[in-house]
């Protein structure tokens, strides 16, 4: 299930997957996230005897454990203050080295989070996201968290890499407004507070 919320003040947060983990901040006052509840599983084949399901054939067999390593889209929009700390390190956090290596944020030298998320395949035996073969695709973790009615909502979504062309940003008179869609790897869980770090 694809779901889109509607979030009020909040923050998201870009990790990195150092061992005290950096992370940007972007505090919002409004915005939209979609983003899948969790990831593809095989497909189910039923086998049958001649198109008729029987006692001794009626069954399924399981496809190919392909949908558990396909990226799920995730996407945000989010209405920034007026005055954006950085915006170098914005468009840096959700671009990653395609020009440059080491991945720099500001003066910090982040690590990609692919590969740190455990996923689960098709025989149910655990399994450790396994890296890119393209050594420029580097990944982030993003958590959001917002409030609605008194209420603290917030997404983990692991391993997301940002494509070349994933990054808007507009300017207005009502404020900056960010949007970026990206591919995520890893695992999507429900959160209520942050992973401490390290601002960048």
């Amino acid at each position: 299930m694809t779901a889109t919320y509607t979030m009020l003040n909040g923050q998201c947060r870009l990790y990195d997957s150092t061992p005290t983990p950096k992370y940007l901040a972007l505090t919002f006052m409004g915005g939209d996230l979609t983003c899948p509840e969790g990831r593809g599983r095989p497909e189910e084949t039923p086998i049958m005897d001649r198109g008729i399901v029987t006692t001794t054939l009626g069954h399924y067999i399981k496809g190919d454990d392909t949908p558990i390593l396909e990226p799920v889209e995730v996407s945000y929009t989010l209405r920034l203050p007026n005055v954006v700390a950085d915006e170098n390190k914005i468009i840096a956090a959700h671009s990653n080295p395609r020009l440059a290596s080491p991945w720099q944020i500001g003066s910090d030298t982040w690590a990609t989070t692919k590969g740190d998320f455990t996923l689960t395949n098709g025989d149910a035996a655990t399994f450790t996201d396994p890296a890119f073969a393209d050594t420029m695709k580097f990944c982030v973790n993003i958590e959001i968290i917002w409030t609605r009615g008194g209420v603290t909502t917030g997404r983990k979504i692991g391993a997301v890499w940002f494509p070349a062309d994933s990054l808007t940003i507009a300017e207005s008179a009502d404020g900056v407004t960010l949007s970026a869609t990206g591919q995520c790897y890893g695992t999507i869980t429900s959160i209520t507070a942050f992973t401490s770090g390290a601002a960048s």
